[in-house]
């Protein structure tokens, strides 16, 4: 079974605007909510693939049945802890004039001492051997930055293979425990290791390092250029493509979510790295948090030129 932890989900509310005008009254031409949070993202794109998966984590009871009857609507089985407290809304400010996106994230819940062990005892109960678990996202107040290297090493201990997609320590630290892959930006990327963002075979060396270190797969995005996957075996890159852009929202962790696919289905490393980037691309394609169609993906993935590195 593939599990998708999201320990600080959000109600991703995206409010299409002309231009912002500060200290003005600013009026929306569109408007929208959707469930986030990254590893809800990761889920909603392996459904659309018709992977089974579980979605879980942490969530605030006071508005939580909006994300669980969002799931259930689209048939997406959930697991969550729930917590007291109310779930972030982020923001996001599409001005079409400038075809700019402005990101304003709430800080959500805070988690009291003893939520984050009880959530880990009963998701320790559900994962069993040969299980695949994606952690990803930012953390709410009260987890400490450790928390995803604790969970690798715990899920490790039961020969679960761990997908890591975070950010700041709690990515540095989760490295430290040797996920079986990652999928850092290119940000990202260079402050685990320094690399020339601007030169492709120093962003191999630092994918490289990490390959070195004991982690199994490392796919690097690199937004709209394209992006680097690398194994102990291969090494690829791939040109981004051109395309309108509605919402970047989401548009990693949909990456991700091929990468998943691709890898269950026993892909080749260069099939893998396309079906990645094709995900991303449709992604951005796409108001919102909505779903990228599975048909624009394989079209998509189609076009997605790889070249060995």
């Amino acid at each position: 079974m593939i599990y998708t932890v999201t320990l600080n989900p959000a109600i991703d509310k995206t409010i299409v605007i002309d231009e912002y005008k500060k200290g003005e009254v600013n009026r929306s031409l569109d408007s929208r909510k959707d469930v986030g949070g990254k590893g809800i993202n990761v889920s909603k794109v392996l459904n659309t693939f018709g992977i089974d998966n579980v979605c879980t984590g942490i969530l605030g009871h006071i508005n939580s049945k909006f994300f669980l009857n969002y799931l259930e609507e689209l048939n997406i089985k959930t697991n969550f802890y729930i917590i007291s407290g109310e779930n972030r809304t982020n923001i996001k400010i599409i001005e079409k004039k400038y075809g700019t996106i402005t990101d304003i994230n709430d800080k959500g819940f805070r988690v009291k001492e003893g939520n984050i062990e009880e959530f880990l005892k009963c998701f320790l109960t559900l994962v069993k051997e040969g299980d695949l678990v994606v952690l990803s996202g930012s953390l709410p107040e009260g987890i400490d930055d450790h928390i995803y290297g604790c969970m690798i090493e715990m899920l490790k201990e039961k020969a679960v293979r761990v997908i890591l997609d975070a950010d700041g320590k709690s990515l540095l630290k989760g490295i430290e425990a040797i996920p079986y892959a990652i999928k850092p930006n290119i940000y990202e990327l260079n402050k685990i290791v320094d690399v020339d963002e601007e030169n492709i075979n120093s962003i191999f060396k630092g994918g490289r390092y990490l390959i070195n270190k004991g982690i199994e797969k490392v796919l690097i995005s690199l937004g709209s250029e394209g992006a680097v996957y690398i194994t102990k075996e291969n090494a690829y890159a791939s040109r981004g493509i051109k395309v309108p852009i509605k919402s970047t929202v989401g548009a990693g962790d949909a990456m991700v979510a091929g990468f998943i696919y691709a890898i269950e289905n026993n892909l080749t490393d260069c099939e893998v790295l396309k079906l990645a980037v094709a995900c991303g691309t449709a992604k951005v394609m796409t108001e919102g948090t909505k779903i990228p169609e599975i048909d624009i993906i394989r079209e998509i993935s189609k076009d997605i030129e790889v070249e060995s590195l």
